[in-house]
């Protein structure tokens, strides 16, 4: 049986196009759930319209994409952070933290969940980082981490450094159900 998809179905296909399957699984399954309908000669005409329509859609979505990615691809950005003086950062540096300095710096508002960060940034320098609008629509901001101003980068303690144990807290004393510090 011939029937248009009013809904993208899994392993079948997207809205509005026509597909061939079994008389059952379309009168018991996609039918009655409104994901489907008869691909009768009125109804294809609809389908075409929405094909149609759908594209527009796409393309419009991929300009806007094209303008944001326009907008942003190329940009520098400065991230202040704390570091030791290996240049390790004390955290790292975040996609929301480079969203944040995107908007202070050049006054661009971006999602944190388009920035393609595999990992937050641990060391000082300068990293490339995408940002993915849409599906081949993507910009790169580069990302300088320094230290933050007026603060030295702190030295960690050397690896020969003499440790001052603690005392041994003593254990207590349990005794007929009273606990007593032992002495």
């Amino acid at each position: 049986m011939e029937i248009i998809l009013n809904k993208a179905v899994p392993k079948l296909g997207e809205r509005g196009q026509i597909v061939q399957v079994a008389d059952g699984y379309a009168r018991n399954f996609l039918l009655p759930r409104g994901l489907a309908m008869l691909a009768t000669k009125g109804a294809r005409k609809q389908a075409e319209a929405m094909a149609r329509a759908e594209e527009r859609r796409e393309q419009e979505r991929r300009a806007a994409a094209s303008a944001r990615r326009d907008q942003l691809h190329g940009l520098a950005v400065t991230v202040r952070a704390r570091a030791n003086a290996a240049g390790g950062l004390y955290g790292s540096v975040s996609a929301h933290e480079i969203v944040k300095a995107l908007k202070e710096t050049h006054g661009v508002d971006v999602d944190p969940h388009l920035c393609r960060l595999g990992e937050p940034l641990r060391e000082l320098g300068e990293a490339t980082v995408h940002f993915r609008f849409y599906e081949g629509v993507e910009a790169d901001v580069v990302v300088n981490v320094k230290a933050v101003e007026g603060e030295a980068p702190v030295a960690d303690a050397p690896a020969d450094a003499e440790v001052t144990p603690r005392a041994p807290r003593p254990k207590p004393i349990i005794t007929g159900g009273a606990v007593k510090d032992a002495e």
